[in-house]
């Protein structure tokens, strides 16, 4: 379990100094949430969407290709149209959309036309990664791409984020949102970690500072892949990332991703992410609790001797 004592209490300082995210809008009684976290959906399915962002439970929308496939859509043009969809039904709240181009110049021209679709679009845009696709690609052009945009006043949402000085570098290029993927964190470390060095060794492991052995690992610092346990990486990382986002007052929001359960939820909150984008399924489940369950029978019990 991510530790709640490890919470820095400068986070509410950066917190208070940005924007509103539950504004009033001119009602008498103010909103009591009014800087709370927000909440997104990460899915594409109206049917999802349309109950949650109804009850006031999300204020936002992340898409992927994949999750647009899902929804029900065999082609772009198809895609495009249920974004718009989407757009309308959520707006003024920002609708992430992500890009399928991978150059520099097909980026920028393919996000302009996304933008148009309406002021509430995001675009997202990978960090880096470029040249595992194709070793010609621009390692730069995700950053690249970001602070073009910037200087577009086209908002970006920075993903594939895994470590705090890329959260850095997109918020210098310019992006609105950094995207840590939490889960994937985990999952790689189990996965990739020998078994006979201290848990998170391959993110982060230096045996000798000279590196005579060239084996040492430092994707992430120390505390993240080492200060705890595997499980806890991610939200380990996002209180890195706040801290860091709080010593230099940058307002570039923090919206954690790639959420496998209800806890990762509690531990992000506390670590100091500004939006959650959560799975439908987990979304779903959000007012469940078994001693909720329980008690909204024994009040309907009770209430019967009420009944005429």
């Amino acid at each position: 379990m991510f530790n709640i004592y490890q919470t820095k209490a400068g986070t509410h300082s950066r917190r208070i100094r940005m924007p509103e995210t539950h504004p009033s809008g001119g009602k008498k009684l103010p909103h009591p949430a009014a800087r709370a976290p927000r909440i997104f959906a990460d899915t594409a399915t109206i049917s999802e969407i349309k109950p949650l962002y109804q009850a006031g439970v999300i204020s936002g929308v992340t898409t992927n290709p994949t999750l647009m496939k899902k929804a029900g859509a065999k082609s772009w043009e198809q895609a495009k149209e249920m974004a718009k969809e989407l757009i309308k039904l959520v707006a003024p709240h920002p609708v992430n959309l992500e890009l399928i181009e991978l150059t520099e110049e097909g980026m920028i021209k393919q996000a302009q036309e996304l933008a148009s679709w309406g002021d509430n679009v995001v675009i997202k845009v990978p960090i880096g990664g470029y040249t595992a696709v194709n070793p010609s690609f621009d390692p730069f052009t995700g950053l690249k791409v970001a602070h073009a945009l910037w200087q577009k006043d086209i908002k970006v949402n920075c993903t594939l984020v895994f470590n705090s000085t890329q959260a850095l570098w997109a918020a210098q290029a310019g992006a609105c949102y950094v995207s840590p993927f939490l889960g994937r964190l985990a999952d790689y470390a189990y996965k990739n970690d020998l078994p006979e060095r201290t848990p998170g060794n391959s993110l982060y492991w230096i045996e000798d500072h000279k590196n005579e052995k060239d084996d040492q690992n430092v994707s992430n610092s120390e505390y993240v892949a080492s200060g705890g346990d595997r499980k806890d990486i991610g939200p380990r990382l996002i209180q890195e990332i706040s801290a860091i986002f709080t010593n230099y007052d940058i307002h570039t929001e923090i919206l954690a991703a790639s959420f496998r359960n209800f806890s990762q939820l509690t531990e992000c909150l506390l670590a100091g992410a500004d939006i959650l984008t959560v799975p439908a399924n987990i979304l779903q489940k959000v007012a469940d609790h078994p001693l909720t369950s329980e008690g909204m029978k024994r009040f309907y019990e009770d209430s019967k001797v009420f009944e005429k």
